[in-house]
């Protein structure tokens, strides 16, 4: 490479690690921001990008959410990389997430230093959690090898300096460099779709540089950029090698792990692999979704906030689920129509439907569930599906239909009417929008008027107190199962 070309960037930092072990909140510690306390149950469920300042140097750090559905987004972040920090939390040692983080590293083949973090905790000991690394393989400092390791008290700041300051000697000894001669080319690391500014993707730049008005090409699209936005949301004219960035101007949000070119090479190699590689992702994805060939329990339209979101959640559904639609973006009346053609249940991850589309899913009688924790939404769905499958099994009592809902003392009523059987207090009931169960719960209280009473036979009308807070619209029916 020629004198004056090449300059140091900022090096790509993964942080990878187990769920709970403090991978955000030793970030919060590092950019001195509050991220974690904002994660939606305590855990990262998206990844992200960010970057510091230490002693006069950039440093860019990816963060990936722990929980094992994300384990797509955590290989794809370590092949970003230039080298990897593996948080280990003193308290807790190696766990199943750590073991693949470990894998995606020898993987990337990326250079690694290791925080042990919650160092300020009593009872850690430092040389079992050394020996757990050792067992999975990694060449630790002080047994000979090149993998250095750092303890951290975010609490106390202890190690901070220290982690930033072994990041930097690694950067310089493998000499990160940047030669802005070089074809630009970024990999989208997350997508979604904006309501404001609609199609948005967040890039790491691994060489060249892009800027406002650039025509560039992903994939099969070819556009031009509109706007560049730094990873706190202040405008940017150009983004070179090394740094995260958010690109307005999509025509649709693009696939996660795709690349993006500064402009279209005349023989097409280079995008034409990147192509296959996303035709590959998306014939696999089809063929999770593919349920042609099996009787499905449950049928659901799921919508997500992110492609990485969206991706993560497909591939960890169950078998007998069929996917009737899916998507990034919020839910629109398309959904809630197609819900009712197909018997389908619509499922929202980070999103908040609008008002009118809460409205039109109770005139059409279709429930909308949205979560913002992913092992909520996994547990929910384990648990629907369970009582489906038990249906059969299960012994009914009676039947009743909901004729009338009201609230009172803010709590859900339901007026019912017994069409079989008995309904009964205590009883474990399953609450059904015609074949589709919408939740289970027990009869709290069950009132004739103002009377209370512990049944209420065939014929007979009564108000239903549930214990737990479900949906419940005119028409569904409330089935005694014991």
């Amino acid at each position: 490479m020629k004198q004056g070309l090449s300059s140091f960037r900022p090096p790509v930092i993964i942080i990878l690690g187990h769920v709970d072990h403090g991978k955000t909140t030793l970030l919060d510690a590092i950019r001195k921001t509050n991220i974690a306390l904002k994660e939606k149950g305590g855990i990262t469920q998206h990844i992200g990008a960010y970057q510091v300042d230490f002693e006069g140097r950039q440093i860019t750090f990816i963060d990936t959410p722990g929980h094992e559905a994300f384990m797509k987004m955590r290989e794809r972040g370590s092949q970003v990389a230039d080298m990897a920090v593996l948080v280990v939390a003193g308290n807790d040692g190696v766990q199943p997430q750590t073991i693949e983080s470990i894998n995606h590293i020898k993987t990337a083949e990326i250079p690694c230093i290791v925080a042990l973090t919650k160092m300020d905790l009593p009872g850690i000991n430092i040389e079992k959690i050394k020996k757990q690394l050792t067992n999975h393989k990694l060449k630790l400092e002080e047994f000979g090898g090149d993998i250095p390791i750092v303890p951290i008290s975010v609490k106390t700041n202890k190690g901070l300096n220290k982690l930033l300051e072994a990041i930097l000697l690694l950067a310089d000894y493998f000499e990160i460099k940047k030669d802005d001669h070089d074809q630009p080319s970024a990999v989208v690391i997350e997508s979604s779709l904006s309501k404001n500014k609609g199609p948005i993707a967040t890039i790491i730049v691994r060489s060249g540089e892009f800027g406002v008005g650039d025509n560039v090409t992903c994939e099969k699209d070819v556009f031009k950029i509109r706007a560049i936005l730094d990873w706190q949301g202040g405008q940017m004219k150009k983004v070179s090698a090394g740094t995260p960035a958010e690109i307005l101007g999509w025509p649709s949000p693009p696939v996660v792990g795709s690349t993006l070119f500064n402009r279209i090479y005349k023989d097409n190699s280079i995008i034409s692999k990147n192509i296959a590689v996303t035709d590959n992702i998306q014939s696999s994805e089809k063929s999770n979704q593919d349920h042609s060939d099996k009787k499905s329990v449950l049928k659901i339209i799921l919508k997500t906030d992110t492609t990485g979101s969206l991706e993560a959640i497909v591939g960890s559904l169950p078998a007998d689920l069929e996917i009737i639609s899916k998507g990034v973006g919020n839910i629109n009346e398309s959904d809630v129509f197609l819900a009712k053609t197909t018997q389908s249940l619509i499922i929202g991850f980070n999103l908040k439907p609008g008002e009118n589309i809460i409205q039109l899913a109770r005139t059409e009688k279709i429930i909308i569930k949205t979560y913002f924790v992913i092992y909520e939404l996994f547990s929910e769905i384990k648990d629907v599906i369970s009582g489906l499958q038990q249906g059969i099994l299960e012994t009914i009592l009676g039947e009743a239909k909901i004729i009338t809902t009201f609230n009172i003392k803010k709590k859900n009523i339901a007026g019912i009417r017994v069409i079989s059987g008995r309904i009964a207090k205590g009883d474990q009931v399953k609450i059904m929008n015609k074949n589709q169960e919408v939740g289970r719960a027990k009869i709290k209280s069950l009132r004739s008027g103002k009377e209370d009473i512990n049944r209420s036979e065939q014929g007979q009308e009564a108000g239903v107190l549930l214990n737990k807070d479900i949906t419940l619209l005119t028409d569904y029916s409330i089935i005694s199962i014991g």
